[in-house]
């Protein structure tokens, strides 16, 4: 019975070294992996002959030429399973056809013939054979041809098929199908949009792309051809400003941001929860689903758009970017809510010296007071302050002139002040000049006013108002009581009778 009691304590007390071994050890700070290509080196070989100034050896792998290889000097074991090459000026991979598919230049090659696996390093020179008798080229600082997999992975490569540029931090491409994989950090140039994103799934024979969130597409108004950047994958070095020839106009993109998908099937790019913005200018567009077309240079927003700049919100359920035209359009109904304004406190001086006599400061407050009443603020200012909401059946925004144009069914209110309708309404932002056409109505909803007229322009600075004629006005006058003579001292006041308050109704035509 000790004895077994005794075991059980051995047992016990092993159990309890291993499972604070495991503690410590799960508590230890993870050692870093080295990179597969880092722990790459190159095979020990049982020298079987050394050749050097090689042009067209070939490697065979049961039975099918696989490489062919001009090098400067290389070395095979005796089997000739395993080689080492320097210098390399050209290797071919050919495919199951006998036909070449891959070129390859480098400073290294290590090749294994069992597994049929090559290793490529330093200023790698890539080419591959595209459907259609299109080609891909590209660079590398590494390289790993996987024969079983068929399967060619690259790290810090750039490359180029037709006019489509990228940079990328590692590549998976298969060549039977077409497919390149691109991951961590991608950077992808075509004449008209820059995309950058963490990975990047496509087809390059379809030119089908999926790039994964976070996604940021920029899209340029006219051709310019990108350079073709050294790879240097540092946020820095790849948004630094480029400096542009005197006299050039400053582009602004278009760029789009989501946190969604986005899939590209030439010519649409397709969106979800985008926002859409310009450089240099502070407005944002949000959409639920976006989709930009290359060629026609068109973005179409369906589910809801939303415009917002610093004075203004405008909704509408569909919409339209025309980066040709400069020209964003709103189907409606389109509601646009103008933002009021908010007060900022003024800011009371310090009082100075001792205090100021009783009848100083009353007349000093009523001089602020006359002041007051007689600083008028401009039309624009109140309107700002109090904010209005506009609707109608489509609105074109034209964000190079600056031009807002409001048509069908215009409808404008200032809650508890005006109200009124018109055919079309524009708005010249950077003049502050507001045109209203076509049956225009206003009601002054405090005073009761109305008017009704073909035209007016108003000019926000100035607060100048142009109608044009004929003109109907409708005018709510309130009278007011006579001032009678005061009763003499000594005698009663007499009652005032009561009299209702009266309006009286006029109407001009003009």
């Amino acid at each position: 019975m000790n004895r077994w009691l005794f075991a059980i304590g051995i047992v016990a007390v092993l159990v309890i070294a291993m499972a604070g071994f495991w503690v410590w050890r799960s508590l230890s700070p993870p050692v870093p992996r080295p990179s597969p290509l880092a722990q790459k080196e190159p095979p020990k070989l049982e020298p079987g002959m050394t050749l050097e100034g090689v042009e067209g050896l070939v490697l065979r792998r049961e039975g099918r030429k696989t490489w062919e290889l001009f090098v400067d000097i290389i070395t095979l074991d005796k089997n000739q399973t395993q080689a080492t090459a320097q210098g390399i000026r050209k290797a071919i991979y050919y495919d199951e056809k006998g036909k070449p598919l891959l070129w390859f230049s480098a400073r290294s090659l290590i090749y294994d013939g069992n597994t049929g696996e090559v290793t490529l390093t330093g200023d790698i020179q890539v080419e591959a054979r595209l459907p259609k008798g299109k080609m891909l080229f590209g660079k590398a600082t590494q390289a790993v041809w996987h024969e079983r997999q068929r399967i060619l992975e690259i790290w810090d490569g750039q490359g180029q098929v037709g006019d489509t540029r990228f940079l990328v931090r590692r590549i998976r491409y298969n060549p039977d199908t077409t497919v390149l994989e691109a991951f961590e950090q991608v950077v992808v140039f075509t004449p008209r949009s820059r995309l950058v994103c963490p990975m990047v799934r496509t087809n390059l024979t379809t030119k089908f792309l999926i790039a994964m969130p976070p996604v940021q597409l920029s899209v340029f108004a006219k051709k310019s051809p990108t350079p073709f950047l050294p790879v240097v994958f540092r946020k820095v070095a790849q948004n630094a400003p480029q400096k542009k020839a005197e006299g050039e106009k400053k582009e602004r993109p278009l760029n789009f941001r989501t946190d969604k998908p986005v899939v590209r099937k030439p010519p649409r790019w397709f969106f979800e929860d985008v926002v859409i913005t310009e450089e240099g200018e502070d407005y944002t567009i949000s959409a639920k689903r976006a989709i930009y077309d290359e060629d026609a240079d068109v973005v179409t927003i369906e589910n809801g758009i939303r415009f917002e700049d610093p004075e203004t919100i405008a909704t509408a359920p569909k919409g339209e970017v025309d980066n040709k035209k400069k020209v964003a359009v709103f189907f409606g109904p389109v509601e646009v809510i103008v933002k009021p304004k908010k007060e900022e406190p003024e800011k009371q001086k310090p009082e100075q010296g001792s205090a100021q006599p009783a009848e100083q400061k009353a007349q000093q407050t009523e001089k602020q007071a006359q002041q007051k009443e007689e600083k008028r603020e401009r039309l624009r200012e109140r309107v700002r302050k109090e904010g209005g909401k506009m609707v109608c059946d489509r609105a074109e925004y034209y964000y190079r002139e600056r031009m807002v144009v409001a048509t069908g069914n215009v409808r404008f209110e200032q809650e508890g002040r005006y109200k009124g309708s018109a055919e079309k309404a524009t708005y010249l932002t950077r003049d502050e000049i507001l045109t209203l056409e076509g049956n225009v109505r206003i009601q002054d909803l405090r005073k009761g006013h109305e008017a009704e007229c073909p035209k007016i322009v108003v000019n926000l600075k100035t607060d100048e108002v142009e109608i044009s004629p004929p003109v109907i006005g409708r005018l709510i006058v309130r009278e007011e009581e006579e001032e009678k003579p005061k009763p003499e001292k000594g005698q009663p006041e007499k009652p005032k009778p009561e009299k209702p308050q009266q309006e009286s109704k006029s109407e001009a035509s003009q």
